[in-house]
């Protein structure tokens, strides 16, 4: 039988098995905040309570993330089957404190729309029909790559990630031909190799071709989305064996939102992941 995993969220470098499925729960299911009013709103709100400070309260909205909590969320009572969720959590700054609660993470989205394709033995599918095909593997870099030099080869598939939302969706166009489909946060890699987020991309940035191809971007434009996102999560734990080939870009896999989320924070002021020495 197969199983999607819905794993988009960050710091999880610290948390068990058990807790890592419960954020998964709580990011695209009982406690999805679809508007970034409300997301701003469960930040306030844990501001207020003493939950989270100020400085991160502004990193949070700055990131359009927002905190959850064990066992807690906003859609309760009316949690889907198999929801570990038991009460309410407020989305708004004006709602009153709840005691005792334990921060499990925040939840942010980095996907591809449905229609998008990527590399899956050598075959370029989109990534719904990829996991309906059964495919175990996704074409990704080898480990001896390097800027001017890549190398692709083939990764286990830990996961396929897919998950319902709304949101902007934000449209890469380049002058060589090459359109992408993406999320805000989404990871792209520049030509020199840096790693950044879709939303900081402007006309005239230099992405990198999974062809090693230079990319100049012509365009960008947003869309408002509702919807299912997919992303692919590999076995491998190395970082440029989770760099993959999206509609002809190099952009990164679900794991750069997951257990490497913590990287993104430490250089979270320029936003940016370098995958050129990894």
């Amino acid at each position: 039988m197969k199983s999607v995993f819905i794993t988009t969220a960050v710091f999880l470098f610290c948390l068990s098995p058990s807790a890592h499925a419960q954020l998964s729960t709580r990011c695209f299911q009982d406690d999805q905040l679809t508007t970034v009013e409300l997301a701003r709103g469960r930040n306030a709100w844990a501001r207020k309570c003493g939950l989270i400070s100020v400085a991160r309260e502004a990193y949070l909205n700055s990131e359009n993330e927002y905190q959850v909590f064990t066992n807690g969320c906003h859609s309760f009572p009316a949690v889907p089957e198999g929801s570990s969720c038991t009460f309410f959590v407020p989305a708004e700054e004006a709602a009153a404190c709840v005691g005792n609660l334990n921060k499990l993470g925040t939840c942010v989205a980095g996907c591809i729309t449905p229609s998008q394709k990527v590399a899956f033995g050598g075959r370029m599918l989109p990534v719904p029909e990829a996991y309906a095909s059964g495919l175990h593997t996704v074409s990704a870099l080898s480990a001896d790559s390097e800027v001017g030099l890549l190398r692709f080869g083939e990764q286990s598939i830990r996961s396929f990630v897919a998950g319902d939302t709304q949101e902007d969706i934000f449209t890469l166009e380049t002058q060589e031909g090459r359109r992408l489909e993406v999320t805000a946060e989404h990871p792209m890699v520049l030509d020199d190799g840096t790693m950044v987020k879709a939303r900081t991309l402007k006309p005239g940035d230099t992405l990198m071709g999974a062809d090693g191809a230079k990319l100049h971007l012509t365009r960008v434009t947003v869309f408002h989305f509702k919807g299912q996102v997919w992303n692919v999560r590999p076995e491998s734990h190395v970082k440029l064996e989770n760099v993959m080939n999206a509609e002809g870009f190099l952009t990164g896999s679900v794991r750069f939102q997951n257990e490497w989320a913590q990287d993104d924070y430490r250089l979270s002021l320029r936003d940016d992941v370098d995958v050129g020495g990894l």
